[in-house]
């Protein structure tokens, strides 16, 4: 039994079109990572669904794994556009700031210019508290009542989280990226996180060298529970993506 999956989906145009990078969150089916695929009309779709991983060690191999898929993507597409989108889910999305980090490698530099825009969906802990918060909660979710066991030793993590969260998610800031953060008030697993990327994503002095002017900043806020925002709002949930792709576009032109 594999512990994490990278798989790849490509469209009918395949050639042609453009690549969406789905961090999905951890325990999530293929039936449910289809809805979100449905999403993304008109897109090749590499999924990688995550591991709970709090050491950080295998989040950063598997980073550098999608890392190497996105390259190859690239060089056996000559003809796709030069241009992709990452959307995390729930933990997921706490894999992006180690995905991006990954792209100091010199020979991966070149990718950061295609990458339009970053959807963030319930979670993504920019500190170590509301990190562990949300770890223990999905260990709750995901095990059942052995998770309520296991998730007493979650803080005896606290050395690799505070590690991520110091050296990983400033990577956030980086580069002006363009972001649609998607949350609820009602998310219990991370509690406020969503508000605080916000801020911080504004915070000029986080964002050092980045065009905080030129990038553009979507907030979704909905009523439902955690990662649940899709299943509750469909439409709305659709809109909020199709008009964050129209808006990166036209950025672009």
């Amino acid at each position: 039994m594999k512990i994490y999956s990278i798989n790849y989906f490509p469209c009918e145009n395949e050639s042609t079109s453009p690549l969406l990078v789905l961090f999905g969150f951890i325990g999530s089916t293929e039936k449910v990572l289809n809805k979100y695929k449905s999403i993304w009309k008109g897109f090749n779709i590499l999924v990688f669904t995550p591991p709970c991983d709090m050491t950080i060690i295998l989040m950063r191999i598997c980073s550098k794994k999608v890392l190497r898929k996105i390259h190859k993507y690239f060089q056996t597409h000559p003809n796709a556009p030069k241009s992709y989108y990452i959307q995390g889910l729930s933990v997921g999305a706490c894999f992006v700031p180690g995905h991006l980090k990954q792209y100091e490698n010199e020979k991966y530099k070149y990718l950061l210019s295609y990458i339009d825009g970053i959807v963030l969906d319930s979670g993504l802990s920019v500190d170590t508290r509301d990190a562990i918060t949300g770890f223990k909660s999905a260990i709750r979710s995901q095990i059942g009542s052995l998770g309520v066991l296991i998730q007493h030793f979650v803080p005896l993590f606290r050395p690799f989280i505070s590690e991520y969260c110091r050296n990983d998610v400033p990577c956030l800031y980086k580069n002006g990226y363009n972001f649609l953060v998607i949350y609820s008030d009602c998310d219990k697993f991370f509690p406020g996180a969503s508000q605080k990327l916000i801020k911080r994503i504004n915070d000029k002095d986080l964002n050092s060298g980045a065009q905080l002017n030129k990038r553009i900043l979507n907030e979704v806020k909905f009523d439902s529970n955690h990662i649940e925002h899709l299943k509750n709002h469909k439409d709305e949930y659709t809109q909020a993506i199709t008009l964050f792709i129209s808006k990166t576009q036209l950025k672009k032109k």
